[in-house]
This record gives C-alpha cells, sequence and structure tokens, in this order.
C-alpha cells in the first residue's frame, strides 16, 4: 500500500479535496482545503492521483460533525462534513472556475451574485428514486454505490424529506411481510424500483415491477397509510430506465396531486417532472417572473407542467418535449382559466427555430443542461431582446454563454444552492441583446 501525505488547497467540482504530489494533482474525497491527511493511493495515471484517507493529521476549522451516518460510504452528498455557511462561497467559486476556463470574460467584473441560499437545508428531497434490493433476508430501498458491494440504505437519508422517510420503512415492512422479492432478470418477476414523492404532503408512489406486477395485499396494506394518497406501477423488463416511456396503471388513489405556487392550485399528475426542492424551485421562478414587464411577448422552452407561465399574464408561448407536461400543463390552464399561454408539444430545436421564425419575442426563457447549437443560431437570429437561461451544468452554461456574447451582453449571474450538502447548483443568467 502506498502511503503519501498531502495538503489539501481547494475543493474540486465534485467536493472533493485536491492536493498535490511531486506536482502531479491528487484527489481526495472527504477532505477539504487547510487539511493536511495521510492517504492511501488507490488510482494513479499520467495526469492525476486519487487518493483515500487514512488520518487527519491537521484538520481544517470549517470541519464539522458530519450530518449523515452513511457518510464514510454514501457517495450521494459531498459536503456534509463542511459547514453549511461555505458551501456558498464554495459554489460560486465553481461557477467562476468554469467560466475562467471556457469563457473570455474578465470573470471578476461579471455580475455573478452571491449563492442564494436554500431556505430548507435538509430535507429538501421530495422526490427519490431508488432500486429495491433484497439484502440479509430481506427487500431495502438501497444503492450499491459505485466500484464497492457496499448497500447504502435509504430509508433515513437526511437529504430526503422526513415524511418520505417515514413512508419508506413502513412501505419495506409492508413488502416483506408479504415476502414480496427484488427483480430477478432470469425469471423477469419481482420488484425493481420505488420512485415516491411529497407534493405538498400528499405521497405518490410508483413502483416498478417485473412481469408479476404488484400484490394486490401489498396494495390493500399500503393505502392504509395516511400520508400515501396515490399508489401506481409500471411492468418494464427492459434494460433502459425510461420509465416515463411505459404505461403506468394507478392501482389506488388520486390521479393528480395538488401543489401551491403563487396563491395558485397546479395538479401533478404521475409522469410529470416535480422539482426536488420545491422550496427552492419557488425562489427560482420568483426570480425569473421578477425579470419579465407585465407587457413582454415571451417564449418559454422546457416548461414542465406550466407553474411559471400560468403565474404570468403575459402572452406567452411554451413548448416541450414531453406530451404528459403539455397535457398537464393545458390541464392546468383550463383549471385555472388562463388563456393567455399557448402550450405545444414539439421537438425544441425544431419548435424553437419556428416560433423564432414567426414573432419577434422580447424575452427567452431557456432550461437546459446546455443550449444545442440550433437553439443558439435561433436566439441569435430572432429579434429577441432578452434570454434568461436556466442550467445546473456550469461548463455547459460557460460555455453557451461565451458563445451568445458576441450578441448579448450579461446581465446577472445568480448562482443557487437548489441542492445543499452537494457539489450540484443551478444557475440563473440574463443576458440582454447588445
Amino acid at each position: 500500500m502506498r502511503k503519501e501525505e498531502v495538503e489539501i488547497k481547494k475543493l474540486g467540482i465534485n467536493g472533493e479535496g485536491i492536493g498535490y504530489i511531486n506536482k502531479k494533482i491528487c484527489f481526495v474525497e472527504n477532505a477539504m482545503p487547510e487539511e493536511i491527511v495521510e492517504v492511501e493511493i488507490i488510482a494513479e495515471n499520467p495526469k492525476f492521483l486519487k487518493g483515500r484517507v487514512l488520518q487527519y493529521l491537521q484538520k481544517s476549522k470549517d470541519r464539522v460533525e458530519t450530518i449523515c451516518q452513511e457518510d464514510r460510504h454514501c457517495q450521494g452528498c459531498s459536503l456534509t462534513s463542511l459547514a453549511y455557511a461555505k458551501h456558498l462561497p464554495y459554489k460560486k467559486g465553481v461557477l467562476k472556475d468554469a467560466l475562467k476556463k471556457y469563457t473570455n470574460f474578465d470573470v471578476d467584473k461579471l455580475p455573478i451574485k452571491a449563492t442564494y441560499p436554500s431556505p430548507v437545508e435538509k430535507g429538501y428531497r421530495h422526490v427519490v428514486s431508488l432500486p429495491l434490493t433484497y439484502f440479509k433476508g430481506k427487500v431495502h430501498a438501497g444503492i450499491y454505490q459505485r466500484e464497492t458491494k457496499y448497500l447504502t440504505l435509504m430509508n433515513g437519508c437526511g437529504m430526503q424529506d422526513p415524511l418520505i422517510n417515514e413512508c419508506l420503512v413502513e412501505i419495506e415492512n409492508i413488502i416483506n411481510k408479504h415476502k414480496a422479492r427484488d427483480y430477478n432478470d432470469k425469471i423477469k418477476k419481482g420488484l425493481r424500483f420505488i420512485r415516491l414523492k411529497n407534493i405538498d404532503g400528499k405521497i405518490q408512489i410508483l413502483f416498478v415491477t417485473g412481469e408479476d406486477g404488484l400484490k394486490q395485499e401489498i396494495i390493500n396494506d399500503l393505502s392504509q397509510i395516511d400520508a400515501i394518497k396515490s399508489i401506481w406501477f409500471t411492468i418494464n423488463t427492459t434494460r433502459h430506465q425510461e420509465f416515463e416511456l411505459q404505461g403506468y396503471k394507478k392501482v389506488y388513489g388520486l390521479s393528480t396531486l395538488p401543489f401551491q405556487y403563487a396563491n395558485q392550485q397546479y395538479l401533478y399528475s404521475v409522469k410529470s417532472d416535480f422539482p426536488v426542492n420545491p422550496v427552492m424551485e419557488k425562489v427560482k421562478l420568483d426570480m425569473i417572473r421578477s425579470f419579465i414587464p407585465e407587457d413582454a411577448l415571451v417564449l418559454s422552452l422546457n416548461c414542465g407542467i406550466g407553474l411559471l407561465e400560468l403565474s404570468m399574464n403575459n402572452e406567452i408561448v411554451v413548448i416541450d418535449e414531453k406530451n404528459y407536461h403539455i397535457k398537464d400543463a393545458k390541464e392546468n390552464a383550463k383549471f385555472l382559466h388562463k388563456d393567455n399561454v399557448e402550450f405545444l408539444c414539439k421537438n425544441i430545436n425544431e419548435g424553437t427555430i419556428s416560433q423564432c421564425k414567426k414573432k419577434s419575442f422580447d424575452y427567452i426563457i431557456v432550461r437546459s443542461e446546455e443550449l444545442s447549437p440550433a437553439m443558439k443560431q435561433s436566439f441569435v437570429l430572432s429579434k429577441s431582446k432578452n434570454v434568461i437561461y436556466v442550467s445546473d451544468h456550469p461548463s455547459s452554461l460557460a460555455k453557451d454563454i461565451e458563445e451568445l456574447s458576441q450578441y448579448f451582453k450579461v446581465e446577472s449571474i445568480i448562482p443557487l444552492d437548489t441542492y445543499p450538502y452537494t457539489a450540484k447548483m443551478e444557475t440563473i443568467v440574463k443576458l440582454k441583446r447588445k
């Protein structure tokens, strides 16, 4: 075993500590700046090393007792031992590093705001999707960690909504009471995955199963849990995990669940994407709304069920590729008696090109990991005066605004801590045509 002593200089984009051994970069999980650690070298190639902490020779003053009982093994959250106040400048730093690497901006002069903190730091995840696994004689909701055989049990995760955790414990007890098993690929039977959503205190459950589906006695017992308002299952024996492509069968409860935003009630069906952190989703939508005057003509891309658009009185054209989003959006527009929004289910690239040719939009709102060349070209060739771009990929976002900067000025960049205790974040960029 090769041991080395490493001084940690900074955090990397995934929240790992970064130090140097003989001028070669070394990535060390569970280490932070100002720490000196003894590590075991677990991977080495010509460009970098990876180290595992054996002992902390000097600890950072910002190290706190971890909030996670699975911190040593679970790879879901990388910042559980770092004081939360330090998460915010770290995430702004990740964004600035991406901008320095992929753009020609003088980054220190860009209008980058301080990272907006999540009002809810723990228990913020209102959507969880977990494999169901047989372990020590029982079925559990858990995740096998990469490159190990360690199973992280997920019914007590501090980042998950407490009501979801409570329901997971009860669900596991019911599954095991009726001696259900996890999925067996050879016989195409068993329970594969479970997805839970807490939508304003009401739990919706989706099971992904083999050909045998979901036992009626399990459904009967689950329906007795007060918080559970909706139970669905889908049969999927393929290797892909795009479960929304399959048919869903409701076996108990409500077809839609209500959600409040901007003093209005919206209805979510089982397939439509619900925000992982709904409190921060509302913060983000409020920020976007604040940029847009009431008389502006708006094109909105990747709208989901229309939370933002139906909260506004502007004339808006909306495009989303998922037919279940558009279906929910239209149902919500009808429910809210709103006729100012036109919802279109189209390929985003084709729809953007078509709409930008037809109309001169004052604002284009786009939510995307990255912008396609067709979208960027449409923004440039259109007469649109403003673009509001939301992304959770700092490097892709940096590359995109660099390309657009010949035609648009960066007016505001706002990092959002949508995913506390992880290295992930969202960013809103406001661009104005030059």
